[in-house]
């Protein structure tokens, strides 16, 4: 059969703080009003020095901040970790980077699909995943309620068509899903 699997990239995030631009045009934002603050509250400005003062001060990072969030939407963000390792559908298994799990012993299964290459957004959080199709996740839970959640990349629209006839099987044969779960997963855009 030629849909026997289907092959997933994974992606796996850097850990811990990374500046993405979306986090550098809020802390722009920020910062600038509570510059504004300090010369308000702090230093007591005489009012009619506080908008040379606006002008001075918050405008410029104001501007900046408003220019980076216009490129934020226009151009996909550098991914902030690593694309490594496969995610592999099978009828009887799935495997996540080498460790494979037998569909019998899954508890519990969850497809979340948000993202493909490419997708249009309107704000790139602050993960900067978006854009890149990386921000779908899958999460398994076997019988002894161990948990493994991965993020996969998704490269062109509808592509999980392409497991229907697996999550077809986890439903008729096991249960995993249900018929509405499987319909958000495969109708996702």
């Amino acid at each position: 059969m030629a849909n026997d699997y289907k092959t997933f990239h994974i992606y796996k995030p850097t850990k811990g703080f990374v500046w993405t631009r979306a986090r550098v045009c809020y802390f722009l934002v920020i910062f600038s009003l509570l510059l504004m603050g300090f010369v308000l509250y702090v230093l007591k400005i005489p009012d009619q020095e506080i908008p040379k003062w606006f002008l001075w001060i918050v405008t410029p990072l104001l501007c900046i901040g408003g220019v980076g969030g216009f490129i934020n939407k226009l151009f996909p963000e550098e991914l902030k970790g690593k694309i490594e390792g496969k995610l592999i559908f099978e009828n009887e298994k799935i495997t996540v980077d080498n460790e494979t799990f037998f569909i019998k012993d899954i508890k519990h299964l969850e497809i979340s699909p948000n993202d493909y290459e490419g997708k249009k957004i309107y704000r790139n959080g602050f993960s900067g995943m978006f854009l890149q199709g990386c921000n779908n996740t899958l999460k398994i839970r076997i019988f002894n309620n161990q948990e493994r959640k991965c993020f996969f990349q998704i490269r062109q629209p509808r592509e999980l068509l392409q497991i229907s006839n697996q999550l077809n099987h986890y439903i008729d044969n096991y249960g995993l899903l249900s018929k509405e779960a499987r319909n958000h997963i495969l109708n996702y855009n």
